[in-house]
């Protein structure tokens, strides 16, 4: 969500340690590529200390809308993943206020987390309005094409949940091409895809986008 960082203009976090060591799970990514297996896999057990259903929103932001969806369900593990150190902070600021037990943000580079994957692991995720592809090597870094499908299909339970949507409408053709052609999917919906996201809650990117008149895309889908 890297948009946000330019769209939003957000006051200096500084967590206190103790805050930090609860809610924010800083992965860098030098260590992530060198030595995946220092951390801690992405699993419930890890995490949390339970067996609990965990959700995992990818691609955070500044945190409202896991924030809202953890309060609501206090019985269900969330975790947020975010790339950006200052959205990852604020996101766990917010987590902390609300004294959130059930959510950890995770400071990562989604794309290189796929070795803390713990199989069939997560019962719903989600990618709301990635980073768009402007430019042909922005196909390269596109956390989409990064092999994301195949780490869902490899993390998601059987009948888990997985939730795209982007606000911009020839990248979320392009993402919806890719998910029909993959027979680990079917959609949950007879519509080709949703206009709108789902849902109660919105992220603070989504309110701005929708009080500029435009609606997003989402598809929704499980995994077989």
């Amino acid at each position: 969500m890297a948009r946000g960082r330019r769209l939003f203009r957000l006051k200096h976090i500084t967590l206190d340690p103790q805050t930090a060591a609860k809610y924010l799970l800083d992965l860098p990514a030098e260590s992530l590529r060198h030595d995946p297996h220092s951390h801690l896999p992405l699993s419930a057990e890890a995490l949390f200390g339970n067996s609990r259903l965990l959700v995992v929103d990818v691609g955070t932001g500044t945190g409202e809308y896991v924030v809202q969806l953890a309060a609501e369900a206090p019985d269900t593990n969330f975790v947020g993943v975010e790339v950006s150190h200052r959205l990852a902070t604020y996101a766990a600021h917010l987590a902390a206020e609300r004294q959130l037990d059930n959510l950890r943000i995770v400071r990562a580079n989604f794309s290189l987390l796929r070795p803390l994957l713990p199989a069939a692991g997560w019962q719903r995720a989600s990618l709301h309005f990635p980073d768009p592809e402007h430019k042909r090597r922005d196909q390269k870094r596109s956390l989409f094409r990064l092999g994301f499908l195949d780490a869902m299909a490899h993390v998601l339970a059987p009948g888990g949940e997985l939730s795209i949507a982007s606000d911009k409408h020839d990248y979320f053709l392009s993402m919806l091409a890719e998910v029909e052609k993959d027979q680990r999917f079917v959609k949950t919906h007879p519509e080709a895809f949703l206009l709108g996201v789902q849902g109660l809650h919105k992220s603070r990117f989504q309110q701005f986008w929708e009080r500029k008149g435009v609606t997003a895309a989402q598809v929704i889908l499980r995994r077989v």
